[in-house]
């Protein structure tokens, strides 16, 4: 990551830590982000829920990043047909974000994945007074995805009840980490 760019997203992700931190159960920067230099971000789990909060640099411009978080309502959906049409479902009254199924390599299963990402040029300085209205669309979002991470497991594993939730470990922050990186 260029070094504007790493610092920009620093300061975006410490923001955000800093929020979670005084809002959520459980907050950690599992080992796989520590060790991966264009990545920075952690991991919250509140309620049943795991959100995945990262900050990476764009493939081809180092001097370019994105923000995105992520959750998984369900893991391990062996009804990926019917993942698939509760996902749609979900896309169609969703304001925000999006939901997708990741199949897995065997095709014996899916993860459904919430993501939400956040492109803007005042992500850069996400500490400057004038990007208040970022900060409280940063909070808002961080909401959202907590709140999804719980209450979409709860409605998926009612239509779809094989689903299973992630939960606090490394392993299943890497599986929702994997999810994301198509």
């Amino acid at each position: 990551m260029g070094v504007e760019a790493r610092r920009a997203a620093g300061r975006t992700i410490e923001f955000l830590r800093s929020l979670a931190e005084r809002q959520y159960d459980r907050v950690w920067t599992p080992d796989f982000l520590s060790l991966t230099p264009d990545v920075q971000g952690f991991v919250v789990y509140h309620h049943g829920g795991l959100v995945l909060v990262y900050g990476a640099v764009v493939q081809g411009d180092p001097t370019r990043w994105f923000f995105q978080m992520a959750c998984a309502p369900g893991a391990d959906v062996a009804d990926i047909s019917g993942a698939m049409t509760w996902a749609n479902i979900r896309n169609r009254l969703a304001d925000t974000g999006r939901y997708y199924c990741v199949v897995k390599a065997d095709q014996s299963a899916c993860h459904v994945v919430f993501t939400l990402d956040v492109w803007s040029p005042l992500l850069d300085d996400v500490t400057a007074p004038e990007a208040q209205t970022v900060r409280d669309l940063l909070d808002g979002a961080l909401a959202v995805c907590v709140h999804n991470a719980a209450a979409d497991f709860r409605d998926l594993s009612a239509y779809l009840p094989a689903a299973r939730p992630l939960n606090p470990t490394e392993v299943d922050a890497w599986t929702l980490f994997a999810c994301t990186q198509d």
